[in-house]
């Protein structure tokens, strides 16, 4: 609150008679007197009165009386500033109880934020400037949803809880008061350096006053009121003005809130009573739809054939995909642009799609193919439970060859059999965890399979993993059937390991165990393809290495040579010199440099990594560090 004594008229004239002289002084918040209070101090020719009013306007006025009637002085001066705090106290409540009826009864959440400030601002004249901010839950931030007298882009300026003055009135539920420029820089001690960059651009005020808005024992928000002028101060009952206010104005966002949900409320009911009028008509033909379909597929007959007398008799043009490579199209249906989908799924995972046509009558449409994807789902659980049995029963047979157990009853049910020569490749799929990881292995297998040249060949998933088992009367079948592979698994992103070709009976187990460490390698390495067992060469050491492990080892044998962008040169001439099985002049030639720059290249290299090349350990380290981190780097 402020009052202007100078106005008052009987101070006026004492003061310009030379009666008295006085002056404000500023008084911490602290140390406000609760009640109007004033002291009296005597010296020989002058009379000083106090009056200390400080718990409404956060000051106090000096009086030097010089009368020779100074007690009579002394009273006047009392009563004229009890007048003025009672006249701008009496006018502070009679605007805080007229606030604009329209505002605070509103039933728009939106009218209410954006006119608070507003009557902030007539309540509290001395205000310069305001802000509102409210708590978003989803963001965590107090948010500007309204501000006065303060930049556009204070909008951008959001807070945590605990952070600034609004953060921790919002937090404690505590009002704030600062006078002064420093009191409040200092109060800003808790911010994020986004609202410390934003708080060094601004422009500091000299008073700032902080409420928190909250209704029901619920805190909403804050409410925020700045005064620039170099004389401004806020009071403890400025405080209790702005808290009645903020009070006032809670209760009115609540209420506004509450009807706006009640409204949401009745829309949402209406509308649910007019979709249950529409569901109950189309549950009649849903119902004859899953009649009609019922009758469809509890007739024996391929997937295919029931698609068929779909198509027939609904008169329907659609295309049919499922993951296991099932493609089906109708007799008059025809790719074009436009089409709906329908997804079947199983467990929450997507199995197979249906592409339709949109006619005149869509809802029924997406009624048939909705309840036709639910038939078609429960026919590939069925396929899946036999793939599955076929799986189990072709992994038993694997698991007998690893124990030389003959199992000969199983030979031709899976038109697998031992020849003289076997390999064992293990494949791995680069995908994350999913909830179709099971229809992933099935749709995996299957591609393999497709690439896969020699038909004498045992294929089953066990646990993520593909195990293949392939056996030839020839090696050069099986070598044959690998160069095969090679293209497509680069092209299906997939990791496949395999041993060497062997011819004991008694190998498969050691085989299984060296696909196993290739698949392994590869995925150490990041990389897709198939890398055979006798190719790791010295990875052959690293099981059970983590590749950052692998990395960082490299770097360090090749530090000096890869930190520095300038030695990259060096790097290439040691990777090349290596790779030529140091032959000087194959290396030279390779890199397009003369022998002798060649020779001083290595000296550098020497110098640089502190290890000699002719030294056996230490070319020994260098050529592995450069194979290693090749591989792996990339």
């Amino acid at each position: 609150m402020e009052i202007i004594l100078s106005s008052n008229p009987e101070l006026s004239r004492m003061k310009h008679e030379g009666v008295l002289r006085f002056k404000d002084v500023d008084v911490a918040t602290e140390q406000t007197a609760s009640l109007l209070s004033h002291t009296v101090e005597r010296s020989d020719d002058t009379l000083r009165v106090v009056v200390d009013h400080s718990y409404f306007t956060a000051k106090r006025t000096i009086f030097e009386v010089s009368a020779p009637h100074s007690e009579q002085v002394t009273t006047r001066v009392v009563a004229a500033v009890q007048e003025a705090v009672i006249g701008v106290q009496t006018k502070t409540v009679e605007m805080l109880a007229s606030v604009n009826a329209a505002v605070i009864n509103s039933l728009d959440d939106q009218e209410i934020v954006h006119s608070v400030l507003a009557e902030v601002m007539n309540v509290l004249p001395h205000a310069d400037a305001g802000v509102f901010r409210l708590f978003d839950e989803e963001s965590g931030y107090l948010i500007p949803v309204s501000h006065q007298g303060l930049p556009d882009d204070y909008t951008h300026y959001r807070l945590q809880p605990n952070e600034s003055v609004s953060g921790e009135v919002f937090v404690t539920g505590v009002p704030a008061i600062h006078n002064g420029r420093q009191n409040i820089i200092d109060a800003h001690r808790v911010m994020s350096p986004e609202s410390q960059s934003f708080m060094e651009r601004s422009r500091i005020a000299n008073a700032l006053l902080c409420v928190p808005v909250a209704a029901e024992g619920k805190r909403l928000g804050t409410l925020t009121t700045l005064c620039f002028s170099p004389r401004g101060t806020f009071s403890p009952f400025d405080s209790t003005v702005l808290e009645s206010l903020a009070a006032q104005v809670a209760v009115a966002y609540q209420r506004s809130l509450a009807y706006k949900n009640a409204v949401a409320t009745s829309k949402r009911l209406e509308k649910m009573r007019s979709d249950l009028a529409s569901k109950n008509a189309e549950l009649d033909r849903a119902v004859e739809l899953h009649d009609k379909l019922l009758r469809i597929f509890s007739t024996s007959g391929s997937l295919v054939e029931r698609l068929d007398l779909v198509a027939d008799l609904f008169g329907v043009e659609f295309r049919f995909e499922n993951v296991l490579g099932v493609d089906y199209l109708s007799s008059g249906w025809t790719d074009t642009r436009g089409s709906f989908e329908q997804i079947v799924q199983v467990a929450e995972a997507p199995v197979g799609f249906f592409h339709f046509r949109p006619v005149c009558d869509v809802p029924f449409q997406r009624a048939l193919f909705g309840t036709l994807s639910a038939f078609v789902a429960l026919d590939f659980i069925r396929d899946m439970s036999t793939l599955d049995v076929l799986n189990a029963s072709r992994r038993s047979y694997f698991e007998d060859l690893l124990k030389g157990v003959d199992s000969h009853g199983r030979l031709e049910h899976f038109g697998f059999r031992l020849e003289r020569f076997h390999q064992i490749m293990v494949a791995k799929v680069l995908a994350p965890d999913s909830p179709d990881a099971r229809l992933s292995l099935h749709r995996s297998q299957a591609n393999l399979q497709n690439a896969i040249k020699l038909s004498n060949a045992l294929i089953f998933h066990q646990d993520d993993q593909i195990i293949m088992v392939f056996s030839a009367s020839t090696a050069s079948a099986l070598a044959r059937n690998l160069a095969s592979m090679m293209d497509r698994v680069l092209l299906l992103d997939i990791q496949v390991g395999a041993s060497v070709v062997y011819d004991l009976t008694g190998f498969h187990s050691t085989a299984k165990a060296q696909a196993q460490k290739a698949v392994d390698c590869l995925a150490r390495r990041g990389q897709s393809g198939i890398l055979l067992h006798q190719d790791m060469g010295i990875e052959a050491l690293l099981s059970g290495r983590d590749r950052h492990e692998i990395i960082d080892f490299a770097r360090e044998v090749l530090a000096p040579l890869l930190h520095d962008r300038k030695h990259d040169f060096l790097y290439e001439t040691l990777r090349t010199y290596v790779q030529e099985g140091k032959s000087a002049a194959r290396a030279a030639s390779c890199l397009k440099i003369h022998n002798n720059t060649l020779y001083q290249r290595l000296a550098r290299i020497e110098t640089l990594t502190g290890r000699k090349i002719s030294d056996a350990e230490d070319f020994t380290l260098l050529s592995v560090a450069c194979q290693l981190y090749s591989t792996y780097s990339g």
